[in-house]
């Protein structure tokens, strides 16, 4: 009753304050304002309505007039922030007709020429009073963010401000309009038509608003610093609708070019940054996104579209000119901004006549703006043709070839220079402007010839966007012989001395000639094209460049026999090249290495005799810098494969190979340049090991030859510095024909292995290149470590091990390489010579180093050799048993702690007794219970220690090698609790306490290891922490990274908690924890519990009923907060938990849990859907929700019986969600989801299509009954039911096609799901879907009925 007097009194003053609004005139009206809106915002909404109504009558009979006090009322922000609040408590039907006595629209369209009229305010201009007593307006102190002076509101701050307040008004204009006082009801018919006809009624004036706002828009990309916000997300949305509401003619795109026009491009060409202007600062991405796609829908639908619908009927673009005319102070950001929308606009697929005419639309346009932006200056104008041309060619919209040709001429191809890249650009539109063209393609080859001295960016340019894509279209058009001619020609043309200096010695040509031959030429075009070749006499080099490429090409049988005797009388036969450079000899043995897999053997011998002295010149004199000789020694590798094996000429040519391999090893001995020497290892190593395989006297003295320059590659190769000596090794040691060697492998490791084991005094494990021989070994497959190799590694490290301790003290890169060297050999069973406990500990205590990564090592390396032993059951195994138990039993602590090494070995051997069938073999010489109890005394004794130096262990949380002991001391704690079964660690009280206190510290610093230790606190002290304390902590689980450690506190407490505890833990979390937002700890907890929970039925415990886990209430709980979720994680979780009890618990979900399943879909796909805004959280929301319906389908199938309308429903929620574009205006759009921000891909409209053939080809398994009789087929049964409801499911998707446009590969994606519903549509139903549609629905179902029909009806064949 205190509460209803208080608001009934608060609703009397505002009665009051209002009747005296014009009593006292020495009040200013901003200040009457602020006193109404104070106690009209601490007023309750009431049934009544009048005073609302006074307020609105009182405010515009003070802001129609033309006086400043006039104007003073229409920009203070709080007189359009009472109107948004008054609007939504006054019915439709009267707020409509008051706004029109009122004259609304006439007061807004002043208000809106007021803010878009802004000024500077003068630094001495005198604050206005309004009569107001100077000393009373100065005492009087606003506390709210509108400014009240006439100055400050005329500034452009100050506009925008009162924009703000406006647009928000509106917004709350147009949802009262569209409020729904009944279902369909006339009253809100009615006043929602009242509202419209406020704006509907005068054309000029709602064209005057709407182009004043967009301005507005404009300017405040400028005024404000953090650029476009969340609160200006509406604000298109809002001009949109106001322009849609205008009365429409015919005039309607020239209307919208002269007012809309030139903001609407200002605004998107600064927020795209078009000519390479940086985009503006926005604090809000998704409100910028959202701008962007408004204003291309608003110039799409009001400007382009019209333009383009007058182009089909009379021909002319006059609009369009107008617009570009209009937008001369913009005019290259304009252009490129409505040329991206009109040539992305999409044309009709079904129309065969759309293709022609969408082509001249985009000729005739892409004219006018090129015509358009011709008075640019030169720099200028040549950025927007070049932009306009990308957008061209992404939106495939590309000009006729006339039109490039002379674009080309005019802008690309000019006196002064050659612009490259707008020549690029036309190639990449259509390369025909050259190919139709002899003269032009003569001037761009002739430019392109003199173009070889540019820079190295120029060049790629050159090659990759003309060159290639020339290759390609002179393929294309079956003339590539045309096209290496004049290649030729090209070449020929070059002076000898710079030839491989030209663009056209590029390699990448001669690729693309070798990828394109034997497709594009015959064997005939082929033998014609080599016969004008060899007719003409050129001794430049350019007739190996060609051949080169097109020997590349030909590995057909036809082609070969056409081009080998050409080839070779052409290259080799009584030729002599000794006037060429290098790189262009190098081509002649690439092609002579060719020719070798083309012929005979007779022919190779005598390719081979023609080119023995040259080849044996240059083997043995030729410079290792010269291309020429790393191709002639490849060529002579490819001539001993033609006699590999048995060939007469292979010991020759085995020898001078081998020879040759011999002078690169002696140059690297040299310690010659790398670099100059890499290209012959990588060949070596590549191709060379396949030869080694025949045990001959030549493939053995190779295998030597390659081992020897592997040691010598190694000799270079440092971890720390060049990889790519390494990556040489790799290249070796991974080679398959390596691999399969034994022999090769046995070589290649021989040396690393006997430089680290070496028989002198000095360790070889500590020499200067002692890390290079380490990082070598590892690099061997495991199958190079033999048994005998494995116990000399480990021989060898027992014998150095001070050594090697001592050079690991000093550089934990070397740490790091020993233990994971003796990882891999310990990996395979290996009992090495003197093997003894003691090697253990010694690596513990002295290998040990404060880092994570080696710890895990170590860690690693006792576990494998402690499961070694544990798992055999000799001799020597039981005496290192005992000596290991007998160790950990006189442990003792150092300094009140047991150190990491030590912690380590008695973890270790609890582990490896624990997790071993075999350990009862060992239970006479080791007992797990007294090694498991010494493990627990050496935790509790650190965690006392720890707990006693809690405020010493605080301060040193940065500490790496303290909170490595306290990590280990915990997960030795858990080994202990698992080898126990569970036992737990009996601590005091008095540790217990400060650990506590340490695992809040930790937890609040985002240190992991917080959470390991609540995980141990609740396991072993399960008496101090009940289902309150495990929520609280849950609570706290802000900044988690890692999900398992919440997954293990509650493992923990599950383990020590009965039944009953659990359902309680179950019931808190689904009932009163946040499930939707904040820390993830909860929702994670419950996914974690649903998953642990393996008896679906054990919900009878000792407890009473109330906390027994009852699964389907748990199920209708999660789902009805998946409308709640407020981020991506915490739906993830959600759905994941829901998609766990519809399939693992199966058998606890009821009818109604099924039901609620499909209904939270339909609520998630609904304007009260989750409000998740992020960029990708529409396609993983959506995914979830397919993933819920197919899960039903698949295992509830039976319980949509008789209950179709509700997947009916879920379905068209899904689907309208998938078709939906978000920003648009339309109707459909205005009922997207929140969280549908961006618009649904292809391979969402894939996963849809999945659910219809599911329900319409439904396993057996999803629909097999109990009971069935053989005569009924239960598949066949389910299709016919389905085909009973699903046509309703193709009405929706033709209904939505006329309300939105669908892109194509959506289309096509749903293609197969609409066919398998048809297939089971009987054609009575096919009839009352066709007679519940109208003409262009009807239109449509007969296009997608006919291609059913053709593509995806089965024919029985």
């Amino acid at each position: 009753m205190e509460v209803d007097s208080d608001s009934g009194s608060r609703r009397l003053a505002l009665i009051r304050a209002v009747r005296t609004l014009d009593e006292d005139k020495t009040i200013a009206s901003p200040d009457k304002i602020q006193r109404i809106w104070d106690l009209l915002s601490a007023t309750k909404n009431t049934k009544l309505h009048a005073v609302e109504e006074n307020i609105l009558r009182w405010l515009f009979k003070h802001m129609s007039g033309t006086t400043e006090d006039a104007e003073h009322v229409r920009r203070y922000p709080l007189t359009w922030t009472v109107l948004s609040h008054i609007f939504p408590k006054i019915p439709s039907q009267t707020l409509g007709r008051s706004l029109a006595s009122l004259r609304f629209v006439s007061v807004l369209r002043k208000t809106v020429g007021d803010i878009t009229t802004a000024r500077k305010r003068p630094s001495d201009s005198p604050v206005q009073t309004h009569g107001a007593e100077t000393e009373r307006t100065k005492k009087r102190k606003r506390d709210n963010e509108f400014p009240s002076d006439i100055g400050e509101l005329r500034t452009p701050q100050g506009c925008i401000k009162s924009a703000t307040a406006v647009f928000a008004a509106l917004d709350s204009l147009f949802n009262q309009g569209d409020r729904r006082a009944a279902p369909d009801g006339p009253e809100r018919r009615v006043g929602a038509e009242h509202i419209k006809s406020l704006f509907s009624s005068s054309s000029e004036e709602t064209r005057d608003i709407a182009a004043g706002l967009l301005l507005t828009c404009d300017r405040s990309l400028s005024v404000l610093e953090s650029g476009i916000s969340r609160y200006q997300k509406s604000w298109i949305g809002t001009i949109a609708a106001l322009w849609n509401l205008r009365p429409h003619n015919k005039e309607d795109s020239i209307e919208f070019a002269r007012h809309m026009c030139v903001p609407a491009c200002s605004i998107l060409s600064r927020l795209r940054g078009i000519l390479d202007d940086a985009p503006v600062m926005v604090s809000s991405s998704t409100v910028k996104d959202r701008w962007v796609r408004q204003l291309e829908q608003l110039l799409g639908t009001y400007l382009i579209r019209p333009i383009r619908h007058a182009f089909a009927t009379t021909g002319n673009v006059d609009v369009l000119k107008t617009a570009l005319e209009v937008t001369k102070r913009n005019l290259g950001g304009s252009a490129i901004v409505m040329w991206d929308v009109a040539a992305r606009t999409p044309r009709d697929s079904n129309d065969p006549k759309s293709k022609a005419e969408h082509s001249s639309w985009t000729r005739n346009a892409f004219q006018t703006f090129l015509g358009a932006i011709q008075s640019l200056e030169a720099p200028f104008l040549n950025q927007v043709v070049t932009q306009i041309l990308d957008i061209a060619i992404q939106a495939d919209s590309i000009p006729d070839t006339a039109t490039l040709r002379a674009l080309c001429g005019s802008h690309a191809l000019v006196p002064g220079g050659t612009r490259w890249d707008l020549i690029a650009q036309i190639t990449a539109c259509d390369p025909d402007v050259f190919l139709m063209e002899h003269t032009l393609m003569e001037i761009v080859f002739d430019r392109i010839s003199s173009a070889s001295s540019q820079d190295l960016a120029t060049r790629e340019t050159i090659v990759t966007k003309i060159i290639l894509p020339l290759e390609d279209a002179y393929a294309k058009a079956r003339n590539l012989s045309g096209f290496i001619k004049k290649w030729y020609d090209l070449l020929c043309e070059t002076p000898r001395d710079s030839l491989d200096q030209m663009i056209w010695f590029d390699s990448r040509i001669r690729d693309r000639v070798a990828g394109l031959l034997q497709g594009a030429l015959t064997s005939t075009q082929l033998l014609r094209m080599l016969e004008s070749l060899e007719s003409l006499d050129d001794d430049s080099g350019a007739r190996l460049i060609v051949l080169d490429g097109i020997c590349a090409g030909i590995t057909e049988e036809e082609f070969i026999r056409i081009a080998d005797p050409v080839v070779f009388s052409k290259v080799f036969e009584r030729k002599t090249y000794d006037h060429l450079s290098s790189p262009i000899l190098s081509l002649r043995w690439r092609i002579a290495g060719r020719m070798t897999s083309w012929e005979t053997s007779s022919e190779v011998d005598r390719l081979r005799a023609e080119l023995k002295p040259t080849l044996h010149r240059i083997l043995k004199k030729g410079a290792l810098e010269d291309p020429e000789t790393l191709e002639a020694f490849a060529c002579y590798h490819k001539l001993w494969l033609t006699n590999h094996s048995g060939g007469k000429h292979e010991a020759d040519l085995a020898k001078r190979t081998c020879s040759f391999v011999e002078r690169i090893t002696s140059e690297m001995k040299a310690k010659k340049d790398m670099s100059t020497l890499k290209p012959y290892v990588d060949y070596v190593f590549r191709y060379l090991p396949r030869l080694t395989e025949l045990p001959v006297q030549e493939s053995n003295n190779l295998r030597d030859l390659i081992v020897d320059l592997f040691w010598h590659v190694g000799q270079q190769f440092r971890v720390e510095g060049d990889i790519h000596h390494g990556d040489l090794l790799r290249l070796l040691l991974h080679n398959f024909d390596c691999e399969d060697e034994e022999s090769l492998i046995d070589a290649l490791i021989l040396q690393p292995l006997d430089a680290v084991d070496r028989a002198e005094a000095k360790s070889g494990w500590t020499q200067p290149k002692s890390l290079s021989l380490l990082s070598i070994l590892l690099e061997f497959p495991q199958g190079a470590f033999t048994k005998g190799r494995r116990k000399r590694i480990m021989s060898s490290w027992k014998k150095w091990r001070s050594a090697i301790t001592d050079r690991a003290s000093k550089d934990p890169q070397f740490v790091e390489v020993v233990l994971r060297l003796l990882i891999r050999v310990m990996q395979l069973p290996t009992f090495y010579e003197g093997m003894e406990f003691d090697d253990l500990v010694y690596l513990s205590c002295y290998m040990v180093e404060p880092n994570k990564t080696v710890l895990s090592l170590i860690e690693r390396l006792i576990d494998l050799t402690l499961r070694q032993m544990v798992s055999s059951a000799d001799g020597p195994s039981q005496t290192y048993l005992s000596d290991a138990f007998n160790f950990v039993k006189t442990l003792e602590p150092t300094e009140s702690v047991y150190p990491v090494p030590l912690m380590l070995i008695a973890k270790g051997l609890v582990s490896a007794f624990d997790n071993s069938a075999s350990s009862k073999a060992h239970s006479s010489t080791i007992s797990l219970d007294e090694t498991a109890q010494k493990l627990a005394q050496m935790v509790h004794t650190n965690l006392s220690t720890f707990a006693s130096e809690t405020e010493l262990l605080g301060k040193n949380q940065q500490d790496e090698s303290s909170l490595l002991l306290f990590s280990l001391t915990l997960n030795g704690a858990n080994c202990v609790t698992e080898a126990r079964n569970g036992k737990p660690i009996k601590l005091s009280d008095d540790t217990i306490t400060p650990l506590e206190q340490m695992s809040a510290s930790y937890v609040a610093s985002g240190t992991d290891i917080g959470w390991k230790l609540r995980g141990f606190l609740l396991r072993n002290c399960p008496s101090r922490y009940h289902v309150a304390a495990l929520l609280k902590q849950l609570e706290e689980s802000f900044r988690v990274a890692d999900e398992d450690l919440v997954c293990n506190l509650v493992d923990a407490f599950v383990k020590t908690n009965d039944q009953t505890t659990k359902g309680q833990l179950l019931n808190e979390l689904t009932n009163t924890a946040k499930l939707t937002a904040g820390p993830i700890g909860p929702v994670l907890a419950v996914k974690r519990l649903v998953k642990r929970h393996a008896d679906p039925k054990a919900a009878v415990s000792v407890g009473s009923n109330q906390d027994a886990l009852d699964l389907a209430t748990v199920h209708h709980r999660l789902a009805s907060l998946l409308s709640q979720a407020e981020s991506t994680r915490h739906f993830k979780y959600l759905t994941d938990t829901l998609l766990l009890l519809l399939d693992k618990h199966a058998s606890s979900m009821t009818q109604f849990n099924i039901e609620t399943t499909l209904s939270s879909v339909v609520h998630v796909c609904s304007q009260k859907g989750p409000k998740i805004q992020t960029t990708k959280a529409a396609g993983e929301i959506y995914d979830r929700l397919h993933k819920l319906v197919a899960l039903v389908l698949k295992r509830h199938r039976l319980r949509l019986r008789g209950h179709f309308p509700i997947l009916l429903a879920a379905l068209g929620a899904l689907l309208t969600a998938l078709l939906a574009d978000p920003g648009s205006s339309a109707t459909l759009q205005a009922q997207s989801p929140p969280w549908l921000v961006s618009r649904l891909q292809a391979r969402h409209a894939e996963r849809f299509s999945r659910l219809l053939t599911l329900i319409c080809e439904p396993s057996a398994a999803s629909v097999a009954r109990a009971r069935s009789s053989e005569l009924d087929s239960a598949t066949d049964a389910a299709k016919r039911a389905a085909g009973q409801d699903m046509f309703t499911t193709v009405e929706l998707y033709i209904k939505l096609q006329l309300q939105t446009t669908v892109p194509r590969d959506v289309r096509k994606a749903l293609e197969p799901g609409f066919y398998s519903v048809l297939d089971v549509t009987p054609q009575g139903c096919r009839r009352v879907l066709n007679e519940s549609l109208d003409a262009s629905g009807r239109a449509v179902f007969r296009s997608i009925f006919a291609d059913y029909k053709k593509f995806g009806k089965w024919s029985g064949v």
